[in-house]
């Protein structure tokens, strides 16, 4: 399947993400999975930190958070500037820096995607 690109500005793009925010429909839910692990990725550090901003302070993000949804808690830990690692992994003898966030004593760089301790060399606090 063809990865697809659409156009749109930070501040649209911020707008579609409060839409989106949990309890939504499928779609909406499966969007907002693809921000924490996909357009994290794509986001500027600045854009990360602007659009965590502007998403701590929606009702429905924090209801999300103080009723336990899962992804409100991932987006929080994914997006929350004071819980970035840059983690060195030797896997096979080959050695890479790894942009993660901690959760449950587990870095992750993804919802499913965490670092195996075994591999773990070191660990930066961003």
């Amino acid at each position: 399947m063809r990865d697809v690109r659409f156009d749109i500005d930070f501040f649209e793009f911020s707008f579609l993400v409060t839409a989106c925010l949990p309890p939504r429909p499928i779609a909406r839910a499966m969007f907002f999975q693809r921000v924490i692990n996909k357009y994290f990725y794509v986001l500027s550090k600045d854009e990360r930190d602007r659009l965590y901003e502007w998403v701590i302070r929606e009702d429905d993000f924090k209801r999300g958070i103080e009723s336990g949804e899962e992804d409100c808690i991932w987006f929080e830990n994914r997006f929350n500037p004071d819980n970035q690692y840059l983690v060195t992994v030797d896997y096979n003898e080959e050695i890479s820096t790894k942009e993660a966030f901690l959760l449950d004593g587990k870095y992750y760089t993804e919802i499913n995607k965490w670092i195996s301790e075994e591999y773990i060399t070191k660990i930066k606090k961003v």
